[in-house]
């Protein structure tokens, strides 16, 4: 009888440390244990999921990656989850790490999040982003910067999407494209190569700023909805 126990043990100590080397190296354990602040919640994960996809799998120098920009934007800003300044142009992320079944119609301003019983809806990813990229337009063309703007949604593997009457333009990332696809697809351009330092000195310093500028953020959001 003890060998059984001794045996019964063994195989839960191995399925112990099986679990903990997934959770470490497949699951960004380390991560989360390095950098707890950055996993607090559902869309700070996100976030931190599509920068080290961009760093580690792309190879994109962390410098050109830029997290929480706050565009100022008349009296108020306008926050871009992640953006990345390239010679082909600024891509923006609209970050959106939800679980459950989520239906929309990129035509629509209201989607839908279904987790179990429980409906609950939200603005239009494609929508927001779009906004983004024209506060983002604005800002640096009062700069007198101008660069293409190539706006995309990620998702992650928790939720699962069904989307309809999206459109050419209209990324969102597993969903009706691929981000390997659109960084070869998309061509170098001139006016990004010329531009490029001016953009980064433009969008650096916005890039996660002061608790008191991201709190009147929150209280703007807050208030218009």
């Amino acid at each position: 009888m003890s060998q059984w126990i001794f045996i019964f043990l063994a195989i839960i100590v191995i399925i112990f440390i099986l679990i903990l080397v997934v959770w470490l190296f497949f699951d960004h354990g380390i991560d989360k244990i390095k950098n707890r602040e950055e996993w607090k919640d559902a869309g700070s994960s996100g976030e931190r999921i599509v920068y080290k996809t961009l760093v580690e799998k792309f190879k994109i120098p962390e410098k050109q990656i830029l997290r929480n920009v706050y565009i100022p934007v008349a009296g108020r800003t306008s926050e871009i989850d992640l953006i990345v300044i390239s010679t082909k142009g600024i891509f923006i992320f609209e970050c959106k790490n939800y679980g459950g079944n989520i239906y929309g119609d990129a035509k629509r301003q209201k989607w839908v999040q279904y987790i179990g019983n429980k409906k609950c809806y939200f603005y239009n990813p494609i929508f927001q982003n779009k906004n983004h990229e024209q506060n983002l337009r604005g800002f640096l063309e009062k700069n007198g910067i101008k660069a293409p703007i190539i706006p995309l949604i990620t998702t992650t593997s928790r939720g699962k999407w069904k989307i309809k009457n999206l459109d050419n333009n209209d990324h969102i990332l597993g969903i009706n494209c691929h981000l390997r696809d659109i960084f070869r697809n998309t061509p170098k351009s001139e006016l990004a190569i010329k531009n490029y330092k001016k953009i980064l000195e433009s969008l650096s310093p916005l890039s996660r700023p002061s608790d008191e500028i991201r709190k009147a953020h929150i209280d703007a959001v807050k208030s218009r909805k």
